[in-house]
C-alpha cells in the first residue's frame, strides 16, 4: 500500500483576488447601491407621510371633540409664539393648545408632540421649535370660533395644513387679512408660494400634504390640486375662489361662510 504522504509546501500561498477582481466587485457594489438608496428614500417618505396623516387623523378627532365640548372650533389667535408655555410673553389661548388635552398630556401638562411632521425642518431663526412648543401644522383661521352646525359642506374645507417649517409659535393659515395690513374682513396666506412650482404650505411629501377637514377626517392631496375655496375662501378684493398656489401670496379673499 502507498501512502499519500504528501504535505503542502509551508512557501505555498492561497490565490487572492487581483485588483481589476476587487474593481469589479466595488463596482457591482455601487451599482447595487445606486439602485437601493432611492428606493429606500422613498420608503422613508412614504413612512414619514404615513405617520404624519395619523397625527393629522387624530388632530382631527381632536378638533371635532372639541367643538362638541365648546359648541364652536378654538380660538382664532395667530403669531402666538411659544404656542405651549402659558407665561410665554404675548400668549393667547390659541388652536393647539386648546386642542392638546384630546391628543396626549392633561390640562396641567400639555405636548406638543404630535404637532411636528418628521419631514419638517427648523428655519434657522428666531421661529424655531422649542422643547415645548413644535409644530409644522397651519390651523385656518375661516372657521375657528364658529360652531360646526353654522359651516356650510364642512367636508370639503381644510381646517388645517402642514408647512415644511417646524416652528414654535401658532400660525393661522389662511390668516386674519388686518394682522398683516391688509383688506379689513378678509383673509390671505393660504399658501406662500416662494418660487414657481414649491410652496411653503402643503408641499412636504412628495409635492403635497396632509390635510385635516373640518369634519375631522384627513387625507393626502397634491399642493397644485389645492384651490382657495378649499379653505372656505370665495372671491375677495383681489383673490378668487378658484385660484391655485400660483397666484399671489397675499390676494385677499372673504369668507365662504357669510360669517364677518
Amino acid at each position: 500500500m502507498i501512502l499519500n504522504n504528501f504535505h503542502p509546501s509551508p512557501h505555498a500561498r492561497t490565490r487572492g483576488f487581483t485588483l481589476i477582481e476587487l474593481l469589479v466587485v466595488i463596482a457591482i457594489i455601487a451599482i447595487l447601491a445606486s439602485m437601493l438608496l432611492p428606493a429606500l428614500a422613498r420608503a422613508k417618505q412614504m413612512a414619514n407621510q404615513t405617520a404624519c396623516l395619523n397625527n393629522m387623523r387624530q388632530i382631527g378627532l381632536a378638533l371635532t371633540l372639541y367643538e362638541a365640548d365648546h359648541r364652536k372650533l378654538p380660538p382664532k389667535a395667530s403669531q402666538v409664539p411659544d404656542f405651549m408655555n402659558t407665561k410665554g410673553a404675548g400668549w393667547q389661548n390659541n388652536c393647539l393648545y386648546a386642542i392638546a388635552p384630546y391628543l396626549q398630556g392633561t390640562q396641567t401638562n400639555r405636548s406638543s408632540k404630535i404637532y411636528s411632521c418628521p419631514n419638517a425642518k427648523k428655519p434657522g431663526d428666531g421661529s424655531d421649535a422649542t422643547a415645548i412648543s413644535s409644530t409644522s401644522y397651519l390651523p385656518n383661521a375661516v372657521p375657528m370660533e364658529l360652531s360646526l352646525a353654522s359651516i356650510p359642506r364642512p367636508s370639503d374645507v381644510v381646517i388645517m395644513q402642514e408647512t415644511i417649517r417646524l416652528v414654535s409659535f401658532t400660525a393661522l393659515r389662511p390668516g386674519i387679512a388686518t394682522d398683516f395690513g391688509l383688506c379689513p374682513g378678509g383673509y390671505t396666506f393660504w399658501h406662500v408660494n416662494l418660487k414657481p412650482g414649491f410652496d411653503w404650505y402643503s408641499d412636504i411629501h412628495n409635492r403635497g400634504g396632509n390635510l385635516v377637514f373640518i369634519d375631522g377626517h384627513a387625507q393626502y392631496r397634491k399642493a397644485k390640486q389645492l384651490r382657495a375655496r378649499d379653505f372656505g375662501l370665495t372671491d375677495g378684493s383681489s383673490g378668487k375662489a378658484e385660484d391655485d398656489n400660483k397666484a399671489s401670496d397675499t390676494a385677499c379673499y372673504r369668507s365662504d361662510f357669510n360669517v364677518p
